[in-house]
């Protein structure tokens, strides 16, 4: 059983945590962690639980993988009589299986993540557990759109929004949202995209929730993206980046770098385009993100193209199909296969549409580079 003086640093990081002040969390874990003796396996559950969601909001996923996989070795040494919450007894192993598998679905890992959250949903399904259970369809929800199954990671995660409204979690209501507006942007709808992620916004801005709102201004830059309003994206893109710079989040940071990048090449400034571009090469290095580098290189050939780079956009474009297809990710291998087209020469109506049409998702313009993909 935890003691009052763990207990209280333990609540203290975790505060800290939900605030987005993770490093300073971490600080107060790895403290506490020194003063867990030999046989308190519940307190060094607790710890490393703690410390893997931090440690994977700061895009080191191998150390979050690592401290999770101790939490789950942990939380089989647990006595339910022993334990300082007996009622959560039973979830302490489901609840370190879907931090896991979030860690693995941020590497790319998208089937072992699967999994992982199949394992967990048979437990709370057993223990009725509606707020975990809730929590394992948004993961899936975000797992199907890695994926590439966007029709499924629509379904989850309205299924999701629905059980938390129900529970009256607002939290929750505005992460499923800006899964859903980024589910919606893949797919195509940008309207109801843009929808979704001005909903959390709103939603976020009342919660004071950093991260959440640092999301949806992403969201609503893609979306603004997508229609072509790249001033007013770039805009929401220096909002998002404000704050994830703030809270040390180099994961979020990249994809909004990307994001900044391409809407800047499209409105013709090619040299901060490449500067945000870098940048997110940079974040992406450092997180390992397959998904991240494939994005990277096919704006990579784009520039080479621009610049008449004659056989280097094929290369590229090939390199970035074959991440796609060794990772099984459906919709980049899509991209890749079409930008890899068409540097080979393919466009307009002679460039195959057939993977656009299989995953439901509207194929982008490909008749010039740069190419408007989401």
């Amino acid at each position: 059983m935890i003691n009052d003086r763990l207990k209280s640093r333990l609540e203290e990081a975790d505060a800290l945590r939900e605030k987005a002040h993770y490093r300073q969390s971490l600080s107060i874990v790895n403290r506490a962690l020194k003063t867990c003796g030999p046989r308190d396996f519940e307190g060094a559950y607790r710890c490393h639980l703690l410390s893997g969601h931090n440690w994977r909001m700061l895009g080191n996923f191998e150390k979050a993988i690592a401290h999770y996989e101790k939490a789950i070795s942990f939380a089989g040494g647990i006595s339910p009589a022993d334990i300082s919450l007996a009622e959560g007894a039973k979830t302490l192993l489901p609840d370190a299986t879907v931090s896991l598998s979030l860690a693995y679905r941020a590497l790319g890992d998208w089937k072992e993540a699967l999994s992982l959250l199949r394992e967990a949903e048979k437990a709370y399904k057993r223990l009725k557990d509606e707020e975990a259970l809730a929590f394992v369809l948004w993961s899936k929800g975000g797992t199907f759109r890695i994926k590439g199954d966007i029709g499924r990671a629509i379904e989850t995660l309205l299924e999701a929004r629905k059980m938390f409204a129900a529970l009256g979690d607002e939290h929750a209501v505005g992460f499923c949202l800006n899964g859903l507006g980024g589910a919606n942007r893949i797919k195509g709808a940008y309207k109801t995209s843009l929808a979704c992620y001005t909903k959390a916004n709103t939603l976020f801005k009342k919660l004071k929730d950093p991260f959440g709102l640092a999301y949806s201004f992403c969201g609503i830059g893609n979306a603004l993206r997508m229609t072509g309003r790249h001033e007013e994206a770039l805009k929401h893109f220096r909002q998002a980046l404000r704050i994830y710079r703030r809270i040390g989040d180099i994961v979020s940071s990249s994809y909004t770098l990307w994001s900044t990048s391409k809407s800047l090449v499209m409105t013709g400034r090619p040299a901060p385009a490449l500067k945000a571009l870098k940048e997110a090469e940079g974040f992406f290095a450092r997180t390992r993100d397959p998904r991240g580098k494939i994005y990277c290189l096919l704006s990579e050939a784009e520039f080479s193209a621009m610049k008449g780079g004659g056989k280097k956009p094929i290369e590229l474009a090939a390199r970035a199909l074959e991440i796609s297809r060794r990772h099984g990710f459906a919709i980049e291998a899509c991209h890749a296969s079409a930008c890899l087209d068409f540097f080979k020469g393919e466009t307009g109506d002679s460039l195959d549409t057939t993977c656009y049409r299989r995953l439901g998702l509207r194929r982008p313009d490909f008749r010039k580079v740069p190419v408007n993909i989401p």
